[in-house]
């Protein structure tokens, strides 16, 4: 009763083997909000800097951001560490004190783009199924099956 085993055995490993799958596609998306308007002027109201966590420090923003003749009040923070200068790290907080006023106020159109991008160029390597005639310790001659494909360029 131990030969059917064997046999399973060695079928199951001569027949596993990996497959890796390719994509012959590439899916690219793009989207992009545009807000309708724009801020015609900026002032800051009030810049802090602090220590925060560790070696972080912490920089808040307010601000107010005039559109279409009247002021709104806005305000962000930025957390940055040691590489980041406080111009900059500040700098960014004012840019999101801005864009919170802009979601806010103006309205807003979403532009999405969505590519499939397909290449016919890549060749698939073509495959064949030999049959070859081995010996098998323990079973004698088998016809054992194996795929031969030709390798990709």
């Amino acid at each position: 009763m131990q030969k059917p085993n064997k046999l399973i055995t060695l079928v199951s490993v001569l027949l596993t083997t990996t497959a890796l799958a390719e994509a012959p596609c590439e899916y690219d998306s793009k989207d992009k909000v545009v807000y309708e308007g724009s801020i015609e002027s900026v002032r800051v109201l009030k810049k802090n800097v602090k220590s925060h966590v560790e070696d972080t420090r912490k920089c808040t923003m307010n601000i107010e951001a005039r559109i279409k003749g009247k002021w709104y009040p806005s305000d962000a923070n930025y957390v940055f560490g040691p590489d980041m200068s406080e111009v900059d790290a500040c700098g960014i907080a004012e840019n999101r004190a801005k864009v919170k006023v802009m979601r806010t106020i103006l309205p807003e159109t979403l532009k999405s783009e969505k590519n499939l991008k397909c290449s016919l160029t890549n060749v698939k390597s073509s495959c064949k199924v030999v049959y070859i005639d081995a010996i098998v310790s323990g079973f004698g001659k088998q016809q054992v099956r194996m795929i031969s494909c030709d390798e990709r360029k």
